[in-house]
């Protein structure tokens, strides 16, 4: 009897040893699922992260010094705000570019211009007046520069002490916030700080 009972405690072992091999294999394959999803999702995560990126920051600046045009007395008429990319931005499509004056009492969208280039845009609308270091497209790349002349309807923001913010939003892209104050006095080319 004593022989059968050491046989039976080996046959154990080697069953206690198979389902052992057996968890291991069982743990390592779970192992690998787990880093597999979690692997994929730091790729996607990765990937929103350089999406959002390209997206929050603004792909245009400004270029120079805004200035404001007044034809009427103690009122600026037009703003002017000469833009170029930042570094490392995609080119802009001048065309797809939404402008919005946003004052203490009212917003305003202004629209494009028809014609776009080289005019004085009417009461309402926006225009290029000029484009520097570049070809006659209307897409703005890198070296190049676009003066936009911008003409809101509602000048009431646009008196003496007054404050307002022009937001330059090209399509798909983050907006250029431009925000400055009107100075006490007012000439026919005001430069706006």
């Amino acid at each position: 009897m004593s022989t059968s009972n050491s046989s039976d405690a080996g046959f154990t072992g080697l069953e206690a040893a198979i389902v052992l091999i057996a968890f291991v294999i069982v743990a390592a394959v779970f192992s690998f699922v787990v880093l597999q999803a979690g692997f994929l999702s730091a790729q996607q995560g990765q990937s929103v992260i350089h999406d959002g990126i390209g997206q929050a920051g603004s792909s245009c600046t400004v270029t120079g010094i805004v200035y404001g045009i007044g034809a009427t007395p103690n009122r600026i008429d037009a703003i002017v705000i000469p833009i170029g990319l930042t570094a490392g931005s995609k080119p802009i499509d001048i065309t797809t570019v939404s402008i919005r004056l946003v004052g203490s009492g009212h917003r305003e969208t202004v629209a494009q211009n028809v014609p776009l280039v080289d005019v004085f845009p009417k009461s309402g609308f926006w225009s290029v007046q000029q484009r520097l270091n570049g070809d006659s497209d209307m897409i703005l790349e890198a070296g190049e520069q676009f003066v936009l002349n911008i003409s809101p309807s509602n000048l009431n923001d646009c008196k003496p002490y007054r404050s307002f913010a022009i937001e330059i939003k090209p399509a798909g892209r983050a907006a250029l916030r431009v925000e400055r104050t009107v100075p006490g006095s007012i000439e026919r080319v005001t430069r706006l700080d």
